[in-house]
């Protein structure tokens, strides 16, 4: 054990709704030197590379495994709609990503890096990530389905309904955060506040006596 203090690392917890913009956010982050956890990207992963996790997805829903892998999209259909299947998703998907946002965080630490951004969709739904500071990003609603509907073929109004039904509110999310970026504009504004919250982070904390 070494006699030094370990790197106190600063933890940015990325929120939004889906389609607000927050993996534009996450890589403007990741341009002035952050390091970015990804779930969507850590979830792809466990579904294509993690025996044991493509293992309970096959057992648990063997309608989605074709030509001996997962078929996200036929899995994602039987999820979205059906609440328990959902939850028995998550309970093989949750502890996984979880386990793997530590070590990615301990791996910063160690690596001695500045500001961690957890770019997580459901947050402060679950409750089970702890960071320094919360950032919402918010857009409207009709401008959030629009870029839903662009992102595929196979996205529909339906699938964007159940996934906003699972999650707060932008006015909830605003209450936590502790930063909030309006994502309803052009590029340039967004990339500008960013920064400006980026310059805010690197301030040294007021400690209170």
């Amino acid at each position: 054990m070494s006699g030094s203090a370990p790197n106190r690392i600063k933890v940015i917890g990325l929120t939004g709704g889906v389609a607000a913009g927050k993996n534009f956010v996450a890589e403007i982050f990741s341009k002035n030197g952050a390091v970015i956890f990804d779930a969507d990207k850590e979830v792809h992963k466990l579904l294509e590379l993690d025996q044991s996790t493509i293992d309970a997805v096959k057992k648990n829903f063997p309608e989605s495994f074709v030509e001996k892998k997962i078929d996200r999209k036929i899995l994602g259909k039987i999820v979205f709609s059906d609440v328990k299947q959902l939850k028995i998703l998550e309970k093989i998907l949750h502890p996984q990503v979880r386990a793997s946002c530590q070590k990615f965080l301990r791996k910063a630490s160690e690596d001695k890096k500045e500001m961690a951004v957890l770019n997580i969709p459901l947050l402060l739904e679950t409750g089970h990530y702890k960071c320094d500071y919360i950032i919402a990003v918010s857009a409207p609603i009709s401008i959030r389905k629009q870029r839903f509907l662009a992102r595929s073929k196979s996205a529909n109004v339906k699938i964007f309904n159940q996934i906003c039904a699972k999650q707060i509110s932008d006015t909830e999310r605003e209450k936590k955060a502790a930063f909030v970026i309006n994502n309803g504009g052009s590029k340039g504004d967004v990339s500008r506040r960013v920064k400006a919250i980026i310059t805010e982070l690197r301030k040294p904390r007021k400690v209170w006596k």
